[in-house]
């Protein structure tokens, strides 16, 4: 066997509801409208100078040399399916990774394979490194999609959606903001932590933010018999802090006009201003009560 270190585009691209289609259409015209899609990502990927590594059922997996050639193809299959009635899930990563013969490994396949997951119908969504490749419209039509955790990585990451629509098409849907309007924007973003008299400021490049009784991997030491090691984490979602709880005795928050609710193991958007409280109500928190302003 050859293997090679080459730095690709990494396509997932998939036909979305696949298996409703099966069911409205019957066994056989199904097949028929997923070959003819899988057909026609075919021809697209090889009409911008990529080639497909492998089919799996109603996904392709393919390579490109350039985040851009990977980004016009993907558009390409947008347009297309729409044109024919279907609706696909695209991922697109770029980064190292392993050639060996036909089939390709690495992190950036990975990395694809999880941004396709997160993907929903009719979307494209990219990896920071991807869309840090490109430029001129390419870049225009980047916007900010999430933050997340890509699979294998503990650190948090943007991720973008990568606008496909013609012109009054993506009027009529989000508008569309290039990566320095988005990093701008993100920049005004802050989460205001009060304990007692130490008053934090998060952005969200600093999420998630961890709250706990362990000293060693906490940003907020809580020194709380009810407080877990790994408490709770505050992340940043889609323009919004969202407190997270991981613990055993779970956490009381209140927002603006929002009674004290008990979470364990769920989530709440830390909007405006309320409290935090580690394992009990806030009333009997005392030292240990977070105030939060965002």
């Amino acid at each position: 066997m050859n293997s090679i270190n080459r730095t690709l585009a990494v396509m997932f691209a998939d036909v979305s509801g696949s298996s409703a289609l099966y069911k409205r259409l019957g066994n056989l015209l199904a097949k028929r409208s997923v070959d003819d899609t899988i057909a026609m990502m075919t021809q697209e990927t090889q009409e911008y100078g990529g080639q497909v590594v492998k089919t799996l059922g109603d996904e392709i997996m393919a390579r490109f040399d350039t985040a851009q050639a990977a980004c016009q193809a993907a558009i390409a299959m947008q347009r297309e399916a729409r044109r024919d009635g279907v609706a696909l899930r695209i991922g697109i990563a770029y980064g190292p990774a392993l050639l060996d013969n036909d089939d390709i490994f690495g992190d950036t396949v990975n990395d694809a394979a999880c941004v396709a997951h997160i993907a929903r119908a009719n979307q494209i969504v990219l990896t920071q490194r991807l869309a840090r490749e490109l430029a001129g419209e390419l870049l225009e039509r980047c916007q900010e999609f999430d933050r997340v955790a890509v699979k294998g990585d503990t650190r948090h990451s943007l991720i973008y959606r990568l606008q496909w629509e013609s012109a009054t098409q993506s009027h009529s849907a989000t508008t569309v903001m290039s990566i320095e309007e988005i990093a701008g924007k993100m920049s005004g973003y802050q989460l205001s932590l009060t304990l007692g008299e130490l008053t934090l400021t998060i952005h969200p490049e600093q999420t998630p933010y961890i709250i706990g009784r362990d000293p060693a991997s906490s940003n907020l030491h809580i020194r709380s018999g009810l407080a877990s090691r790994d408490h709770c984490h505050i992340l940043f979602r889609r323009g919004k802090f969202v407190l997270v709880d991981h613990s055993t005795n779970g956490t009381y928050v209140s927002g603006p006009e929002q009674p004290e609710i008990y979470l364990r193991r769920e989530e709440f958007p830390l909007l405006g201003e309320g409290t935090i409280s580690i394992g009990q109500p806030a009333e009997r928190a005392g030292e240990w009560l977070i105030h939060y302003r965002s």
